[in-house]
């Protein structure tokens, strides 16, 4: 005998092929409302589905928020000033793609006069409307069955008014994890609009530049602090002594214009790494 059990697997704009091949492009629409002249803003987005067999979708919004450590968390709050999932519009509503072909998706949000000062945001789900049936084995023989469907979440940011884009560095440094070492920071979004940021480490020795890798970006989420540990890439580290990590983190502000935010560390090297 099997169970049938309903579940949803969510994706925030990737492919899922294991389980249906929904593709979105781009995977997140952001908006800055003071480059609008009208009381509305267009735009679109394209959905591809199964190389070989047509599929169904339909389309409806909803509400997130993003946690400390960046990541979207689907909410139903009523009443949250940055909630405009009422607000957003889409044709069509429901569609058929068939295989292998893109369907665009046109969005229109509508009175953004009545958009609060800051940033705002809604999800557009596409949802497979075809549940699928996957077989769940266990030890006793005794399978489930689990009832599928699949939706791809598109994040819409819109930025209106007086809005601001302002990274801080809280803390910077050296911990051992039990792997090897990691750099530790704490990031901070000061303003009412989210910050990405990016950038790259540095190791120096004295003057000399020992070596350089990439920063691993994340976007920070309005008034949160996010904590980040990275490996250090120690390979190109050959004798004992002191060198300096620095990091050099950058991110876009509201203007457009880049901002650098640089942070030291000493790394003792005494023995093994």
């Amino acid at each position: 005998m099997k169970k049938k059990v309903l579940g949803i697997l969510i994706a925030l704009g990737i492919c899922i092929p294991a389980y249906a091949s929904i593709a979105v492009a781009p995977t997140k629409v952001e908006i800055n409302a003071n480059k609008i002249r009208n009381n509305y803003a267009t735009t679109a987005i394209e959905i591809k589905g199964d190389k070989a067999k047509p599929m169904r979708f339909r389309v409806y919004s909803g509400y997130f928020t993003v946690s400390d450590d960046s990541k979207v968390v689907i909410s139903d709050k009523k009443g949250d000033p940055m909630d405009i999932s009422d607000r957003v519009r889409f044709v069509p509503s429901e569609f058929t793609v068939p295989p292998g072909k893109t369907q665009k998706l046109r969005i229109n949000l509508a009175n953004i006069k009545t958009f609060q000062e800051g940033e705002s945001r809604a999800i557009l789900y596409i949802e497979d409307v075809q549940a699928k049936e996957v077989d769940v084995p266990n030890d006793y023989g005794i399978g489930a069955q689990l009832i599928l469907k699949t939706r791809v979440g598109v994040p819409i940011y819109v930025d209106k008014g007086k809005f601001v884009k302002q990274a801080e560095v809280q803390d910077f440094k050296i911990v051992r994890g039990k792997d090897g070492l990691y750099t530790e920071m704490k990031v901070k979004s000061l303003g009412n609009s989210r910050v990405r940021y990016s950038g790259n480490f540095q190791i120096v020795k004295g003057r000399k530049l020992i070596a350089e890798y990439p920063l691993l970006g994340n976007m920070v989420g309005v008034g949160n602090t996010y904590t980040a540990k990275q490996k250090i890439d120690t390979s190109n580290i050959k004798e004992a002594g002191e060198y300096t990590i620095r990091m050099v983190l950058h991110y876009i502000d509201e203007k457009g214009t880049r901002k650098n935010i640089k942070k030291d560390a000493i790394l003792n090297i005494t023995g093994e790494i």
